[in-house]
């Protein structure tokens, strides 16, 4: 393939993709493995209907490496747990994605991982009305998770926080 007419732009992908892309869309920015602070804000400033989607499981497969999720937190980005697909994950489980968060970056909190698992994913995909909470008139879809066991950290102190 012929790649002398590639000229780099020297700018990142999330500033050249906002470059080119419609702010009045909502957009969802997939892995992120190596968005800086600098990233984030960029895109916010860029538009109020940006999405961050994580797939731990499928980052940790494809580059063994992880986003830094304390970045995201401290720009307040809306963050989604996804789990990309079966090529390069091994389920499709968004409880498999929070536990991985948790087991290698555990200074995320249960009630942020949830926001993200439910609400956040939601709104990115524009279910808000119908899914991501518990409210009357939506249909969220529950499951019944002994989350002691299944995250590895005091789930009912966190849930009760919530509440």
């Amino acid at each position: 393939m012929d790649m002398s007419g590639l000229k780099p732009t020297g700018k990142t992908a999330i500033h050249y993709a906002i470059e080119n892309m419609d702010p009045n869309q909502r957009t969802l920015f997939v892995h992120n493995t190596l968005t800086s602070a600098e990233d984030i804000q960029a895109a916010h400033a860029w538009s109020q209907q940006v999405y961050w989607a994580t797939c731990a499981n499928a980052n940790l497969y494809i580059e063994n490496r992880l986003p830094n999720y304390q970045t995201f937190i401290d720009n307040q980005a809306k963050m989604t747990i996804g789990t990309d697909s079966l090529t390069s994950n091994w389920q499709l489980s968004v409880l498999e994605e929070m536990k991985t968060i948790v087991r290698y970056q555990s200074g995320v909190s249960f009630s942020t991982l949830l926001e993200w698992a439910t609400i956040n994913g939601a709104m990115a995909l524009g279910f808000q009305d119908e899914l991501g909470s518990l409210e009357v008139g939506k249909k969220p879809g529950l499951n019944l998770l002994n989350l002691d066991a299944e995250l590895n950290f005091n789930a009912q102190t966190q849930v009760t926080k919530l509440v």
